[in-house]
This record gives C-alpha cells, sequence and structure tokens, in this order.
C-alpha cells in the first residue's frame, strides 16, 4: 500500500488519508447552518414578534405610564427593525422574566443586568455591550435570551457587536445623569 510523509514526520497509510478525509466531510455536512436554536426562535421572531421581558432598572430600562424607555429598549427595538420584527414588551421583575424566558413565554429579556448576575446558570447572555461605572464599580451590561436559542443569542450579540461602543457609553452616561436624584 502507498504511504507518504505528512509534514508533522509521520507516515500515514493512503487508506487513513481516504477515511480522514471522509469524516471531515461527513462533520461539514452536519455543520450547514450553525448556530441552531432548539425552538427555531430566531426563524419565529424575523418579519414576526419579538417578545421582550423588561425589568424596572433606570437608566437602562424604565416603564412609564405603558411605556418603556432606556439604552436597552432602544437596542431592542433598533434590533427588532433591523431583523423586521415587531416588539411585544412584558413587565416583571428580574426573577419572573427569569422563569418566563426559561418557559419560552419571552425571547429576549432587558433588566439593566451586568456580568456577575446571579441569574448567570439560568440564562444565555450576550457579551457585554457597554462597561460604564456604577456607584465606584465598573460594570459590563449585556442582554439575556431564551437558553438554547443560539442563532437568536449570536444575531443579538453580533447585532450588539456592530454598535459603537463609544456612542452606546455616553448615552448611557447620560441616561445615568439624568436618572440621578
Amino acid at each position: 500500500m502507498a504511504q507518504f510523509n505528512l509534514t508533522v514526520g509521520r507516515r500515514v497509510s493512503l487508506r487513513n488519508w481516504h477515511t480522514a478525509r471522509l469524516l471531515s466531510a461527513l462533520l461539514l455536512i452536519g455543520c450547514d447552518s450553525l448556530p441552531r436554536d432548539s425552538a427555531g426562535a430566531l426563524e419565529r421572531v424575523s418579519g414576526g414578534e419579538l417578545r421582550v421581558g423588561v425589568a424596572e432598572n433606570p437608566p437602562w430600562v424604565h416603564w412609564q405610564d405603558g411605556a418603556v424607555s432606556g439604552l436597552e429598549p432602544e437596542l431592542i427595538e433598533s434590533w427588532a427593525k433591523s431583523i423586521n420584527a415587531r416588539v411585544l414588551w412584558r413587565r416583571g421583575s428580574e426573577a419572573e422574566l427569569v422563569e418566563a424566558l426559561n418557559r419560552r413565554e419571552l425571547d429576549v429579556m432587558a433588566a439593566g443586568l451586568d456580568s456577575k448576575t446571579p441569574y448567570a446558570a439560568k440564562l444565555a447572555l450576550t457579551q457585554p455591550y457597554v462597561e460604564v461605572e456604577e456607584r465606584g464599580k465598573k460594570k459590563k451590561h449585556l442582554l439575556a435570551v431564551t437558553p438554547g436559542e443560539s442563532a437568536l443569542l449570536f444575531a443579538l450579540d453580533r447585532f450588539l457587536a456592530a454598535q459603537d461602543r463609544d456612542s452606546l457609553k455616553r448615552r448611557a452616561l447620560s441616561l445615568q445623569r439624568r436618572a440621578a436624584p
């Protein structure tokens, strides 16, 4: 049987080489559209309804007279527009919204969460979209999505990564000053 040297200096038979190539091809076939959602959330919300839970946490999220405002709702509205989705807001406490995400009643949660949220083990968290100082400590803020919805998380992360970080930081600081007593 023919043999040849690999660059690492080991001799490999032609049969093993073909087997490795076949296995590689099969693995690639299975990776046609990664990441995937376990329940198809991104496909459902694109061109449809994005269910967003919000917990009061000024300046990140503020609820007044049935309307939501703040940096995170602004970001979510902009992202929803980019995927042609209509946002349906649901108000609740952080604990209630975490449970609603896990029951798949919500797609996204905005609550002024930071990277040290005690709910991290129960949520799929975006990468931090802004870092600001709050009460003398630097905090990295992020959003949460339904666990298992990897394509949804990836799409939101990609949107957040494309945002101008300096502009977001200025906007966050401006909102913080307005919310201060």
